[in-house]
């Protein structure tokens, strides 16, 4: 399904996998240098046929638009993000943000996290150490040498990932620039955490077990905590089989695997 959205008096086209056929949504949120196909396997799981389905590709990544003109700040994504949310008439919002898409969901409006039942942050950015190697690289050099000498480098970095883990090479430079440039600035001030924490639904904070070091994991205090065994920073791609099976105990209120503190 595509989308035209207008911000700041400039249209900009959204493609998104969509199945709307439940009252109960789950939103599904990329991060830096993937697209709405880091979460495929959702698709054929059937704890979750009766829920809608919305997974877009952010301004810049996959198959949606990548106009020079678009800011690329984590609050101009919220802002696509939340016009397309109108669309649906749905009961009750499950939001699943993975890294960077942590950043933009967390910038949604208020109505909008106020209706929201749960909130699964998958590593998402928090703090300033959320803001790995990689963002902090892109940053590290002028736009131009980035594009020229970084750019490159990184795209054989993720496309050893695989498909369904990063889609950079249907990311243009200036999106990453910028994003990368507004992440940074976002976890930086810790007010991504703040709002994580301020949320009234039910949240959960997703890692791999190969990150269970992370500050994050510890920044978060009581949050309800869920470590997904046999992965790193992508565990719904590294393991989906625990992954969704976590997503969905914990969409249910049915807590197993959950480490506290």
């Amino acid at each position: 399904m595509k989308f035209s959205i207008i911000i700041d008096g400039q249209s900009n086209e959204i493609v998104a996998n969509v199945r709307d056929t439940g009252k109960e949504l789950i939103f599904l949120v990329h991060g830096l240098g993937c697209s709405k196909n880091s979460f495929h396997h959702i698709w054929n799981l059937t704890d979750f046929d009766g829920y809608s389905i919305l997974a877009l590709d952010l301004v810049g990544f996959g198959e949606s638009s990548k106009s020079k003109k678009f800011s690329y700040t984590m609050e101009a994504q919220a802002q696509i993000c939340a016009e397309i949310l109108t669309k649906f008439s749905y009961k009750k919002l499950h939001i699943v943000a993975h890294s960077m898409g942590g950043a933009v969901a967390l910038l949604l409006p208020d109505d909008i996290l106020n209706e929201t039942k749960t909130f699964i942050n998958v590593e998402g950015n928090l703090i300033g150490a959320d803001c790995g190697i990689i963002s902090r690289k892109i940053i590290s050099v002028p736009p131009a040498v980035f594009e020229s000498d970084i750019f490159p480098e990184l795209r054989d970095q993720f496309n050893n990932f695989g498909k369904s883990y990063a889609a950079i090479d249907s990311t243009s430079a200036d999106a990453l620039y910028k994003s990368a440039e507004s992440l940074v600035t976002w976890s930086d001030s810790n007010k991504l955490l703040e709002v994580f924490l301020g949320l009234s639904c039910r949240k959960a904070y997703f890692f791999g077990d190969e990150n269970v070091d992370l500050p994050t994991v510890t920044r978060v205090g009581e949050v309800q905590k869920v470590k997904i065994k046999q992965s790193g920073h992508f565990s719904m791609n590294d393991n989906p089989k625990d992954f969704y099976c976590e997503l969905y105990k914990f969409m249910m209120g049915n807590r197993q695997n959950v480490e506290q503190g």
